[in-house]
């Protein structure tokens, strides 16, 4: 039987048209890994377009640069918009140093060197004082700066020359940050072997190598840090190894003031346990967990910021105890040193910004730290108000408007991206109103600063904005017009003004209630009232005008239009209780005193509290919910249910039974959740 040697022609078509599918496939496959990285790197620059501060994306776009051979110019470009935001985000720094130094870019690095850590332009035989006032001061940029050094100046090729140069970085580093890390072990044992690989010619030599470990160990185990109690074991063996008739000596010399260190240390230890300091060292080791997140980030958590805040304020008033015992102006220095680590990791907290800057003495300092804060912080009141008023102290007007205008342009642009995006309403609400607020400031201090001209002038650019802004301009114009001209013609007009805007805004109509009280313009107090009720759809706030206006009727009014106010009222709120009716018509100062002192059993302490601060000192961060609605309604009751009118014996019943029950008791199940939220029972009562 023979074969032919012939190519069925199905089976070679089939091929044919096989390999032209999979070469089709790889040109398709070509095609979409060229869009691809391009509309990667579209991705991350929208998204650093829509939040500049957002570093993670940042070092994500470095990093696919990276990944595609792209030019130095594009990732240095990235890194210096970084810089330019956060200049003393160290860790920044350190990253770009170590991608510079594995090109082997030294005259780069030792600029970048500069830049971060000196003014002066030779960092290798700067001295101490010429690095004093670093900008940055971080452990993991100086062991950089010292991987520089010992690259540039080679010990084999360079001799005691190069050593003595290695020695001095050793040195620098020593007392610029080394002497006030906690964290610092890395350095003192990269230190120690450094001497310790020295290979003396002459017992002269021997001798200094000698000298220069004790001193080093003299000076390192003083200090409270990680690893202590290991060197000193390393140090004890050391003494005995060089000699053993001098080492009981020394070590007798050191030990008082080690055993100080070893419990400052285990201190220090047990007051930041749950402290959280990583930052990354390299490109790759970046990720969300390790890279601060900017406010708008969606892995921004609030209440982690505030923990690791609190245990950082705890560090920094620790410090302030001095236990080591140190001068005032290495105090001082300890004390700048920490602060600047805090702002590595909370570099988006407006409060220890301003904390660090009240540290500072010297005006010019604080200055700039605050304009470096506000680079992190564009959106900052805190931060803004405080530099404005730095600005003021030095009659520097120009400064100061710029330092206001620059805020409210970033709350404004970040207003249009949330309306834009379709955020909640709340959110959109608190930027409107955090912008209303630092205008308001802004009105007030260019009245202190230029008179009533300027600040008419602000007023004049809210107008323009109208649905960016809340009520809460209208109202500060007014009272500002006011108690500047003692004249109520212009502070109406702007109210009246504003209710073109806001007459659906209960909270508007109550404080343009107030004003007109103020002044005693009874017709234009009703006037307001009867074209307000009808136009307020929230219940909660339309009750609060019925209250202030039964109030005003009871004081200085008479008492049919009272009761035909109250009949109204009740028409409208039927299951109101006629008793806290009747008590609060009584108010005087805000305050129910038929309750407070005749019927105890009815009167809520906190209803009464809105115009103090009397929040619970030793909890910094509790929550404040300060709205004006919620503060004229918290009474509503702890003792009261709904049972109609609320005047029937269950209610009677409810308020003996109050009495009873501790009110540590009731606060506590006030906070539980309801037990509709267990589907399965954890403590059966019945066993």
């Amino acid at each position: 039987m023979s074969t032919s040697l012939t190519p069925d022609p199905t089976i070679q078509e089939q091929e044919q048209g096989q390999g032209q599918q999979e070469q089709q496939e790889q040109q398709q496959a070509d095609a979409q890994q060229t869009r691809h990285p391009n509309e990667k790197e579209r991705q991350l620059l929208d998204k650093l377009s829509n939040d500049p501060l957002d570093i993670l994306t940042s070092l994500e776009l470095i990093q696919y640069y990276e990944s595609t051979d792209a030019s130095l110019d594009k990732i240095r470009g990235v890194f210096q918009t970084l810089h330019e935001t956060f200049p003393l985000l160290s860790f920044l720094w350190t990253i770009q140093l170590k991608m510079e130094l594995a090109r082997d870019e030294f005259a780069t690095v030792e600029s970048f060197l500069s830049m971060c850590l000196s003014s002066s332009s030779n960092l290798t035989g700067s001295s101490p004082t010429e690095l004093a006032s670093a900008p940055n001061n971080d452990l993991s940029l100086w062991l950089t700066y010292l991987d520089y050094v010992r690259r540039k100046n080679n010990i084999i090729t360079g001799g005691q020359e190069a050593r003595s140069i290695v020695i001095k970085a050793f040195e620098l580093v020593l007392e610029k940050c080394a002497n006030w890390e906690p964290q610092s072990s890395q350095f003192w044992l990269d230190y120690l072997l450094f001497l310790e690989n020295w290979k003396p010619f002459n017992k002269w030599e021997e001798q200094q190598k000698i000298d220069m470990l004790r001193k080093l160990y003299k000076r390192m185990l003083v200090v409270p840090f990680d690893q202590l109690e290991k060197m000193w074991n390393k140090y004890t063996q050391w003494e005995q190894d060089v000699n053993s008739l001098t080492a009981r000596k020394f070590i007798a010399e050191l030990s008082p003031n080690y055993m100080k260190a070893r419990s400052v240390f285990q201190e220090w230890s047990n007051l930041t346990r749950n402290l959280k300091r990583i930052t990354p060292i390299s490109l790759h080791t970046v990720n969300k967990n390790n890279v601060p997140s900017s406010p708008s980030s969606s892995t921004s958590s609030f209440s982690t910021d505030i923990e690791q805040l609190d245990i950082w304020l705890k560090w920094i008033e620790w410090e302030k105890q001095n236990k080591l015992e140190l001068s005032e102006e290495l105090l001082m220095d300890r004390l700048n040193y920490v602060y600047k680590q805090a702002i590595q990791y909370l570099i988006f907290n407006p409060e220890i910004w301003y904390r660090y800057s009240m540290f500072l003495k010297d005006p010019i300092q604080r200055e700039y730290i605050l304009n470096l804060s506000l680079r992190a912080n564009p959106t900052s009141a805190t931060l803004t108000f405080k530099l404005s008023e730095c600005f003021e102290s030095n009659n520097q007007i120009d400064e100061t408007k710029k330092c206001f205008e620059g805020c409210v342009d970033h709350l404004l642009k970040k207003t249009h991206q949330l309306v834009q995006s379709q955020e909640s309403e709340q959110t959109i609400n608190d930027s409107k109103r955090k912008l209303t607020f630092v205008y308001c400031i802004y009105m007030n201090t260019m009245k202190r600063l230029s008179g009533l001209s300027a600040a008419r002038s602000v007023f004049s650019k809210c107008r323009k904005l109208k649905k960016n802004l809340t009520h809460d301009i209208y109202i500060e114009n007014a009272y500002m017009e006011f108690q500047n001209q003692n004249d109520y013609k212009t502070p109406c007009k702007v109210l009246e003004l504003g209710l073109k805007y806001f007459q659906n805004d209960g909270i508007y109509i109550l404080k343009y209630l107030d004003f007109l009280i103020l002044l005693n313009k009874d017709s234009q107090i009703k006037t307001l009232f009867e074209i307000s009720i009808d136009k307020i759809e929230d219940l909660n706030q339309l009750k609060l005008i019925f209250k202030k206006i039964l109030n005003y009727e009871s004081k200085f009014g008479n008492l049919n239009n009272l009761y035909q106010l109250e009949k109204r009222f009740l028409e409208k709120f039927p299951n109101e209780n006629l008793i806290d009716i009747f008590t609060d018509r009584y108010q005087i100062q805000n305050e129910n005193l038929i309750k407070k002192l005749e019927l105890r059993y009815l009167y809520d302490d906190t209803k009464n509290l809105k115009h103090y601060d009397t929040g619970n000192q030793t909890n910094r961060y509790k929550r404040k919910f300060d709205t004006y609605i919620s503060d004229e309604n918290n009474h509503k009751n702890n003792i009261q249910i709904e049972d109609g009118g609320g005047n029937g014996p269950q209610n009677k019943q409810m308020r003996l039974n109050s009495q009873l029950i501790p009110q540590e008791v009731v606060d506590l199940l006030s906070i539980l959740p309801k037990r509709q939220y267990f589907k399965n029972v954890l403590l059966d009562s019945k066993n």
